[in-house]
């Protein structure tokens, strides 16, 4: 019994001493750790309101687009892409700006908007929009060459050609009419899937066929 309680005191006194020289460095440790998670669940829903802060911004900017009210929409997406650099958000503020453009007959601005999205998006699905967006752009206004380079820069989803419709407008101010029927054809057939006015791609199926009738006679 003697023994046993000699042991226990050993170890109590090996404890204290143990205590004394780590104590103060595992209670410090301890502090940091638990810190640490503090600081990481307050940076976590900062990070949680700033998305939420910009989903609202960008909303209103989207209400403020259909209303017409274009200066506001302008402020508004400028201060999205300053307030939110790099998110989702500032992307697609930056495509609805370049729209605002465009509607307005600045060319000019909705270039430098789409070229400058290009860049920072890297290869994701908003970096492939601006570069079919810009490529209309540049085709209306006769740089064929500089278009086909960015659609070509497009890459295709399961076969399909997720642009087809505006591979097809570039055939045709190619001079080649049966690639651009091609193109249509494949355009009509992912309408639906896509979301594009029939109509409108048809159209240019049927000029096509008028053209090559005319060419026959």
């Amino acid at each position: 019994m003697a023994d046993h309680y000699s042991s226990e005191q050993e170890q109590v006194e090996q404890l204290k001493r143990w205590w004394k020289d780590n104590g103060r460095a595992l209670v410090a440790g301890l502090v940091i750790g638990i810190g640490g998670l503090a600081g990481y669940r307050y940076w976590d829903s900062v990070q949680i309101a700033r998305a939420e802060n910009a989903s609202v911004n960008y909303e209103h900017l989207l209400q403020m687009t259909t209303e017409g009210h274009n200066d506001d929409a302008i402020a508004a997406g400028r201060s999205i892409i300053d307030g939110y650099p790099g998110s989702a958000y500032a992307r697609l503020s930056t495509l609805v700006l370049a729209k605002i453009a465009v509607g307005e007959n600045d060319y000019v601005q909705a270039k430098q908007y789409l070229r400058t999205l290009i860049d920072v998006a890297d290869d994701g699905e908003i970096a492939q929009i601006a570069r079919a967006r810009l490529a209309r752009i540049l085709l209306a206004e006769g740089g064929v060459d500089e278009a086909s380079a960015l659609v070509t820069a497009i890459p295709s989803v399961d076969g399909k050609e997720r642009f087809a419709e505006l591979r097809g407008d570039i055939f045709v101010a190619r001079g080649d009419s049966q690639t651009a029927r091609t193109m249509y054809l494949q355009a009509l057939s992912q309408a639906d899937e896509l979301g594009l006015e029939r109509g409108a791609v048809q159209l240019k199926l049927d000029n096509l066929d008028v053209g090559r009738g005319d060419n026959d006679s």
